[in-house]
């Protein structure tokens, strides 16, 4: 393969084909803040993978060194880069990174593909068609049974997407690009449950129109502007890259979508396009582990700075109606305005750090459903003055969930 690649590109091909195969595993905080993937043998050792550049210097060798010592329960290393390494390349990452963690290994994206996948890649038209090919392959593994609920055991297969490649490149694409577009903001299992008729997905996605009962989430990270004015910032792009394609695989892995990424801010979507009791609990499991993983992630690029900077993870958790409008051009591409958005705003600012501020309407729906756990749980009320809560003109009702309670949240099963 001749063509330019970039890591970027590279990462976005290889979390299609690992969410196809379903190897991803659920992965600490700790794991997802140092690697681009955490994947799981059939033997169930975990293989940790890094996605560069071809050049590379002693300094990210020596961060990935410390990062493989400092987890301590990764078996085996790999590499991933757009071409195959030279001798000499090989000799340097022999040097600096086999000699600290032997099961290590630098490998071009498509030996990779090639050794464990069994797919013959030689260009970039390739890996373009095989996203394709895995995606509708994946959307086509789920049924409107599993909305709301854990992903579902369907068998993925090397032959299965083997054969879904050769027929997209034969121009066999069982869906229109408007619809694979949306993967950028929904799950495929959402995706599964939709129409791929353009007037009838604009009527499922409540397009100009106004959608009750929806759960708004935004996060903020606290004094992220003096870590990215203190911060190196080579080490800051690696942690944000990090943080950003996990916090959308957190997204993802509840059911929600993405509206957009601002700044360090999440805004993410729960119980739309359709409607689920579950969702009340994906919503806060998805902010409990957004804050799990922000916590690694800065604490591990702290680290690596000399300025001391009190940060954290704050969240706001407001439910209600919103309007959901169409700002793609060509493709759709959604995004939602509304009160409760602007009020999710509002308890993101008042929340503690590292906590999630819940509005009372939230909050009283989620122990109508889940009343199991929110008694195990410490929850404050809070009342905020209008001061306090930009656009409230009386005193608002809100309840804190303080991060000893996290992970209670994150282990509560549903019966």
């Amino acid at each position: 393969m001749t063509e330019f690649l970039n890591p970027e590109f590279i990462e976005s091909v290889l979390s299609t084909v690992f969410d196809y195969f379903k190897k991803r595993v659920v992965a600490t905080p700790s794991d997802r803040a140092n690697f681009d993937f955490v994947l799981k043998n059939d033997d169930g050792k975990k293989v940790a993978i890094e996605v560069k550049g071809q050049n590379l210097n002693v300094g990210q060798l020596r961060k990935i060194s410390n990062s493989l010592h400092h987890i301590n329960d990764i078996d085996e290393f790999i590499l991933i880069t757009p071409k195959k390494p030279s001798k000499n390349e090989i000799d340097f990452f022999n040097k600096f990174l086999k000699a600290t963690f032997s099961n290590s290994s630098w490998l071009s994206l498509a030996d990779f593909l090639k050794n464990n996948y069994n797919l013959e890649i030689n260009s970039k038209d390739d890996l373009v068609q095989l996203q394709i090919a895995a995606i509708t392959s994946k959307i086509d593994n789920y049924s409107k049974a599993h909305i709301g609920n854990e992903l579902g055991d369907q068998s993925t297969d090397k032959e299965a997407l083997a054969k879904s490649l050769i027929e997209t490149k034969q121009g066999g694409v069982k869906y229109s690009s408007d619809f694979i577009s949306l993967r950028r903001q929904f799950s495929d299992s959402i995706l599964a449950t939709l129409s791929q008729e353009s007037e009838q997905l604009h009527k499922e996605l409540f397009i100009g129109q106004k959608y009750n009962d929806a759960i708004i989430v935004l996060t903020d990270i606290k004094n992220f502007s003096s870590i990215v004015t203190a911060a190196d910032p080579d080490d800051l792009n690696e942690a944000m890259s990090k943080y950003y394609s996990n916090a959308r695989d957190l997204v993802f892995k509840y059911n929600g979508i993405l509206d957009k990424f601002i700044g360090d801010a999440v805004l993410a979507i729960f119980n739309y396009p359709k409607k689920t009791t579950v969702a009340y609990l994906n919503t806060i499991k998805f902010c409990s582990e957004l804050i799990l993983l922000g916590k690694e992630t800065f604490e591990n690029l702290l680290s690596k700075m000399d300025q001391s900077v009190e940060t954290g993870t704050r969240v706001g958790v407001s439910n209600g109606p919103i309007y959901t409008l169409n700002i793609g051009k060509g493709d759709i591409e959604v995004t939602f305005i509304g009160d409760k958005i602007n009020f999710a705003a509002r308890l993101e600012k008042n929340c503690d750090v590292n906590g999630i501020l819940l509005s009372n309407r939230f909050f009283t729906k989620l122990s109508l459903e889940f009343n199991s756990l929110t008694e195990q749980l410490d929850i404050i009320g809070k009342d905020l003055n209008p001061a306090d809560a930009k656009g409230q003109t009386m005193i608002t009702k809100s309840w804190q969930i303080k991060f000893e309670d996290i992970t209670k949240i994150i282990d509560h099963k549903t019966t």
